[in-house]
Parts: C-alpha cells; structure tokens; sequence
C-alpha cells in the first residue's frame, strides 16, 4: 500500500499555489505516494472571523469548515485534482486528492468549536485518522524564536511562544496523539521533495512524540 501523506495548504498561498499542485501531482507519481489535501480557510473564513461577534460559537464553526470547502473547490478546480468528501472515497485511492470536511466533520465533530481549532488542527486530526505524516504548507519557513528559525520544536514548547503560524489548540493535540506536524514554506515546492526523499530541508519539525511530552 503507497505511503499516506496529509497536506494542509494554507489560505495564505491561493495566489502562488498552481506550483505547488503540480509538484504535489509529481511526487505522488514518483514515490508511489498518497497525498490528502487538506484546505485551509484563508479569506474565506476570514469573511466567516469578521462577522463572527454576530454568530454562535457553534453557527462560526460550521461556516468556517464551509469556508474550508470553498478553497478546497479552488484547489481542485486550479490543480485539476479530484476531490471527495468522504473517508470511504480515499480506501485504495493513489496519488492526489483534496478532502473537503465539511460533512465529514459534521458526521464526526471530534473538536471544540472554537477559533482556537482552524484548518491546522483539523488536518492533524484527518491525519491521525489516516495514520498519516502530516505536513502544513504555509507562506513562512516555519517557527520563529527570537528571529530565529527552529528546526525541531516540542509541541508543550511551542504552546509558550506567543506567535506562531499555527493555531492555538495544534500542540496539544499532537501531544494528546503523540504526532508530529512539519511546517514548510509551499512557496519553495522544493523542501517538500527534500523532506519525502529524506535530505536535509528548511521547516520545523513540531514534535508531539518523545520525551518531551507533557
């Protein structure tokens, strides 16, 4: 069976992203992999966060998913690349597909709705449903201390810094499955192919597993 691998691209990349799918289409081929896109929200949801004051917890929540499907429709339509909106639909599927979650999600509702829970959490979770590497394809080259990138962070570490390009409730879940999330800028395609091919690449590593839990 052909390794999984869940990609979370995030909104921030919707206008440089028709690179980063193609590459996505050719590692697939070339490694015999199985690649889940996982959207993020971007503008979509920020439309969603603006007029959030005015919604239930419950009601954003539901429109933030939604809001998920939109750019995920975009990310199949510019990539050519199918898409599904069921876990049976990927059973034996190979090469590229983009999930949409909003039914899934409605199905399962496995997190708080809350905006500390966006696409970034939502994406470990399909991941470790999966049993998949997870990967968040962003717009920045990972995790920052002090100007300084980190190439491995502990996810309780991670928890103390006060920014971060990932949300809120990402390290404890990790730590709760005892994963890992690797963030890489997807405006260089080229670090993903060094991560798969198993070469030095620039990203963080945020680490949920090892002796750093807590």
């Amino acid at each position: 069976m052909s390794q999984a691998i869940v990609v979370k691209i995030g909104g921030s990349l919707l206008t440089s992203v028709e690179k980063l799918l193609k590459e996505l289409k050719k590692l697939s081929r070339k490694r015999d992999l199985r690649i889940v896109i996982i959207p993020g929200g971007g503008i979509f949801a920020d439309t969603v966060r603006r007029f959030s004051s005015y919604l239930s917890d419950d009601a954003a929540h539901t429109m933030a998913i939604l809001a998920m499907d939109q750019y995920g429709i975009y990310l199949s339509d510019v990539g050519r690349i199918r898409m599904v909106d069921r876990f049976e639909d990927l059973d034996g599927s190979r090469g590229v597909t983009v999930l949409l979650l909003s039914q899934i999600m409605r199905e399962h509702d496995p997190l708080p709705h809350t905006w500390d829970v966006t696409s970034d959490t939502i994406g470990a979770w399909v991941a470790a449903e999966l049993g998949a590497m997870y990967i968040k394809m962003t717009d920045v080259d990972g995790i920052f201390l002090d100007g300084k990138r980190l190439e491995v962070v502990p996810a309780h570490k991670l928890r103390e810094l006060r920014r971060s390009c990932t949300d809120p409730a990402l390290p404890d879940f990790l730590i709760a499955r005892g994963m890992n999330c690797i963030v890489l800028n997807g405006r260089y395609p080229e670090r993903l192919w060094d991560l798969i091919e198993e070469r030095p690449f620039k990203g963080t590593v945020i680490r949920g597993v090892g002796r750093d839990r807590s």
